[in-house]
């Protein structure tokens, strides 16, 4: 059975402080379906379209001024609708989920895995590819990050219902550390449920971000997941990041985001929100 995340209910809140900072400046960044902070320089954040698109990452600033385009070497990508960062034997990489399956009819989906570029960079090193496989069978997946101990978390995105019907909470999938190290397809195993129930009644409802913060002067970190309507705020455990206690809950909607895609934590503790759509806005904010 799975151990169900605690809390599971908390206020809505309002985002604390939220006020637009810029719009994509990027004409070729119209689908920004994730985003994350660098970790090799300041005030530099990385997305990538979606949906066919060349295998392209995208550099820009907390106003959204373009600062530079990186070919992903080695990579294609099918629906890139994930980005993460987090340690590898380099030291910071980024990692592409090439995870997106609004069917649910994907025998496999691949995870790619890059040292983290510079965006004065243009072409990427190689990439690593890491193909994946959910043990209970297809999933469409919008969000993922990467753990302290490097294994990758995947949440579902889509109403999902159970033998009676009744819809079920967005699932939470864990690939081990030691996957990238075979050369075989990567067991996706479940292994627990967010309280975040995605609607067929309410397409915003639906998950397509995650983030998981810095750690804080006592070596914590907290998640972010967004949907269109909301961001929630977990605790997580050390090491795994596992979701623990639903700490807070806020209501996204008066950023008016055409189709919010993206969350990334800033290193002051706020959040950094972007949307798909043409020269779409971004947002800072705290929640809570």
């Amino acid at each position: 059975m799975l151990a169900c995340t605690r809390a599971d209910v908390a206020p809505i809140l309002s985002l604390r402080d939220a006020h637009a900072t810029g719009a994509l400046a990027n004409p070729l960044l119209t689908e920004a379906s994730g985003v994350v902070q660098s970790t090799r320089a300041d005030n530099v954040f990385w997305s990538q379209n979606d949906s066919g698109n060349d295998p392209l990452l995208f550099a820009y600033d907390s106003t959204g001024a373009s600062l530079g385009v990186v070919r992903v070497l080695g990579a294609q990508n099918r629906d890139w609708e994930a980005i993460a960062i987090g340690a590898c034997a380099v030291g910071s990489c980024l990692y592409i989920g090439d995870v997106g399956d609004n069917g649910a009819r994907r025998d496999d989906v691949t995870v790619y895995r890059i040292p983290e570029p510079l965006p004065t960079d243009t072409i990427s090193a190689p990439a690593v590819a890491l193909h994946v496989r959910y043990v209970d069978g297809p999933r469409d997946v919008e969000s993922m990050i990467i753990a302290p101990d490097t294994s990758i978390l995947l949440f579902t995105k889509r109403p999902m219902t159970d033998r009676e019907g009744r819809e079920r909470r967005s699932l939470v999938y864990r690939v081990p550390q030691n996957a990238w190290l075979a050369d075989v397809t990567a067991q996706a195993a479940l292994i627990d449920s967010l309280p975040m129930v995605p609607s067929r009644f309410d397409q915003r409802s639906w998950i397509t971000d995650a983030s998981l913060s810095p750690p804080n002067a006592i070596g914590a970190r907290s998640l972010a997941v967004r949907t269109n309507n909301d961001v929630y705020i977990f605790a997580t455990e050390p090491r795994s990041a596992r979701p623990g206690v639903l700490q807070a809950r806020c209501d996204l909607r008066a950023l008016r985001e055409p189709q919010g895609e993206g969350v990334t934590w800033l290193r002051d503790g706020r959040l950094l929100f972007v949307s798909e759509g043409r020269a779409s806005t971004t947002h800072v904010g705290w929640c809570p």
